[in-house]
């Protein structure tokens, strides 16, 4: 039996959290949850995880990228994927090209919030082979 992968949740809304929660567990993968850059960070650099789903705007306007940052330049967490989701373009008007912004984004996917179940696991198993 394979061992189930470790996902952290970063987003400062507790509905969205929940309901990936729900949507990811039911699907076989364990979950914990961060509601800030700062308290994923600290779980990051703590407990083991395959995956981050991070929100760009939490604290601030750039939390998720403050964090995907501080993730690649540590050697320990540098390969851990990073599915960005986020409802920046709708609040903000900025539309990100991932196909042309990735580099700088240092993210590893990218999807607009709302994001259907389905598309969500997709992206995860995608990024967890």
């Amino acid at each position: 039996m394979s061992e189930r992968k470790k996902i952290l949740l970063a987003d400062d809304d507790a509905a969205f959290r929940e309901i990936n929660r729900i949507i990811l567990e039911s699907n076989g993968y364990l979950v914990d949850e961060a509601d800030s850059a700062d308290a994923a960070l600290r779980k990051l650099k703590s407990e083991h995880f395959d995956l981050l789903v991070l929100d760009l705007m939490m604290e601030d306007r750039d939390s998720g990228f403050r964090v995907a940052y501080a993730l690649k330049e540590d050697q320990n967490l540098k390969e851990l994927p990073i599915l960005m989701l986020t409802s920046a373009p709708q609040k903000t008007g900025f539309n990100f090209r991932f196909s042309e912004d990735k580099d700088w984004m240092k993210v590893d996917s990218y999807a607009t919030k709302p994001l259907d179940p389905r598309e969500l696991l997709d992206r995860v198993h995608k990024l967890l082979k």
